[in-house]
């Protein structure tokens, strides 16, 4: 473990961190890990752990880790960046920024604003509807008729697509690669190492590996790099300590090196309608909005690639930062229960808290319930169904896997229930909290939360509003 000196704001002795650490990180079966803390220009690192299972090499301090979709708080800082040269205004559509869409002024895509790309309340689907590996100028091209979930503004629906077409704005306006502008606009400046998915690294890389809790069993992953479209939404690399650098840009009294502080603030100011359940209380620009138990109000993002995880945390108004980054699938509940423990111990960091729903329904009131919720959902070319099985149960069908038990509660909210274990650790699927929408034109269920934010629109009912 890393040496450091004393902790702010009531952080646990140095030893009682690192046994948590190596609690957390054993009990979800995580190989290796980095836990960081910034505080008023001071950094100290905690490790545990190998970069590779059965490796032998310790993760240290330099290890590199993905970020996964903290990437796009850095792609939403290129965008500021352009705003403050007026190059760009956030609430004006991006279409006539892009030659590739001169030919659809009727696509959500020509008509959508940088604002609503950053927080999500686009109204775009998740993923480019291609699965080939285009530039990004291509797959926005090829993304043009992509079809709307919901009118612009009206929800928060989790799209990669968005950074998709963000980092093809950095691409056109500034006539360099994206890579090249996060790297020499915001990473250099700030003193951060850049690294990226399949290309350069500044240090020794983590492995990641695949964990399936129920059986424990831990798999090396042979995780290849983002398709190039992608890049901007997922794509970069550093140690925990790397990340805190870079969200220093946040923290530092009277601006930095990249940002006016005034343009900073906008970042992490909270849109309108943007509240992402089962993610966040609410979401600015490439900042997910969390609260700790007291209320305070922390910024940050959460990363995931096919084998690795990764969180930020930060409090501009105490000058505090927190990243954890673990090189497993199961690093995302590790992490819950790390921040759980420090929580229990004084050392409050936000995230999202799951309401106590109580029992869930069932008899007639689930049976009304149910009548109300089946049907076919979509978000792009995901297609799923919801529908009652012979013996009565809610069932949810996706392609590609076996049917998921619904348990809806009152609100509908409700669990998957697809394979937990008894007595042990069930899959990530038995603990996360989705829900149903109601069209709030008609206030009959339209959509469905399902899968970190991500909107699902009831088939005939055309734009969810």
């Amino acid at each position: 473990m890393t040496k450091s000196a004393d902790f702010p704001m009531g952080l646990p002795a140095h030893g009682e961190v690192a046994g948590l650490l190596e609690t957390t990180a054993r009990e979800y079966l995580v190989p290796g890990v980095q836990f960081a803390v910034y505080e008023r220009g001071e950094i100290s690192s905690f490790t545990y752990g190998e970069e590779t299972s059965g490796s032998g090499r310790p993760v240290t301090a330099d290890t590199v880790f993905p970020w996964g979709s903290v990437t796009k708080s850095a792609t939403a800082l290129l965008l500021a960046q352009l705003v403050s040269d007026g190059e760009l205004e956030l609430d004006a559509p991006v279409g006539p920024l892009l030659p590739e869409l001169a030919g659809a002024p009727g696509s959500p895509l020509h008509s959508a604003t940088p604002r609503g790309l950053l927080s999500h309340t686009a109204g775009l689907p998740d993923m480019p509807p291609v699965d080939n590996d285009l530039s990004l100028r291509d797959c926005v091209a090829a993304s043009a008729d992509a079809v709307a979930l919901c009118e612009p503004g009206r929800h928060f629906s989790y799209a990669n697509l968005g950074y998709v077409l963000a980092g093809r704005i950095v691409e056109s306006v500034t006539g360099v690669t994206w890579w090249e502008a996060v790297r020499d606009f915001v990473l250099t400046p700030l003193g951060v190492e850049p690294g990226h998915l399949g290309g350069t690294a500044p240090g020794p890389v983590a492995g990641q590996h695949a964990v399936h809790l129920p059986t424990g069993s831990v798999q090396v992953v042979d995780e290849p790099g983002l398709s190039k479209a992608l890049v901007p939404a997922g794509a970069l690399m550093s140690s925990a300590t790397g990340l805190l650098c870079y969200a220093a840009a946040h923290l530092t009294p009277g601006g930095t090196p990249v940002l006016e502080p005034e343009l900073l603030a906008e970042l992490r100011d909270p849109v309108p309608r943007s509240a992402a359940f089962g993610l966040a209380a609410g979401w600015g620009l490439g900042l997910a909005v969390h609260n700790d138990g007291t209320g305070r109000r922390w910024l940050g993002h959460d990363g995931n690639t096919g084998g690795a995880s990764c969180s930020l945390r930060f409090d501009p108004e105490r000058r505090i930062a927190v990243a954890l980054m673990a090189n497993a699938t199961s690093g995302r509940q590790m992490g819950n229960a790390f921040f759980e423990a420090l929580a229990a111990k004084g050392f409050d960091i936000g995230r999202n808290h799951a309401p106590d729903l109580g029992r869930p329904l069932s008899g007639e009131a689930l049976d009304a319930a149910a009548a109300e919720v089946s049907g076919e959902y979509r978000s792009g070319a995901d297609i799923l169904t919801v529908r009652r099985s012979a013996d009565g149960e809610l069932l949810m069908d996706r392609v590609g896997l076996r049917p998921a038990r619904l348990e809806l509660h009152q609100g509908l909210e409700f669990r998957l229930r697809s394979g937990a274990a008894e007595g042990g650790h069930g899959s990530d699927e038995s603990k996360d909290l989705y829900c149903f929408v109601r069209d709030s034109r008609t206030g009959q269920v339209g959509g469905m939360y399902l899968s970190g934010g991500r909107l699902q629109v009831r088939e005939g009912i055309g734009l969810l509003g």
